[in-house]
């Protein structure tokens, strides 16, 4: 299972290679899984019916991986460590990250070096997804 990020999933939706083929393929091999964080992302602001049912049908294949306890103890470390080294990143994709760590998944994104700032996170590359199948 793989954890996908916010970017990819939006290459996903507009067909942005090699995104859109790399989630394609982690969908056939159940192997695609987002945060509710993502979801939240891809949701914000959508007004268009077309987009709405996208996600809609995305989510119901996807699954949302929850923020719960484990995810925002993660999280609130992450940003103490960043922090204190200057490369602090969003809240959002720390909470994303923190995820990825507590599942023990990789993060698939086109942010590579953003989310290389975590200690310990495997980030992948749509591309690196693509040469696994």
């Amino acid at each position: 299972m793989m954890l996908v990020d916010t970017d990819v999933c939006i290459d996903f939706f507009s067909g942005t290679e090699p995104g859109a083929s790399a989630v394609t393929e982690l969908i056939q091999k159940n192997s695609a899984c987002v945060s509710v964080i993502t979801l939240f992302e891809l949701s914000a602001g959508i007004t268009g019916e077309k987009r709405k049912k996208q996600i809609d049908v995305f989510s119901s294949v996807v699954p949302a991986a929850p923020v719960a306890d484990a995810e925002a103890l993660k999280a609130a470390e992450i940003y103490t460590d960043l922090r204190k080294s200057g490369k602090l990143i969003g809240n959002q994709d720390i909470l994303i990250a923190s995820t990825a760590l507590v599942l023990d998944m990789p993060l698939v994104t086109r942010n590579t070096g953003h989310f290389g700032r975590v200690p310990g996170l495997n980030v992948m590359s749509p591309e690196q997804v693509l040469e696994m199948y």
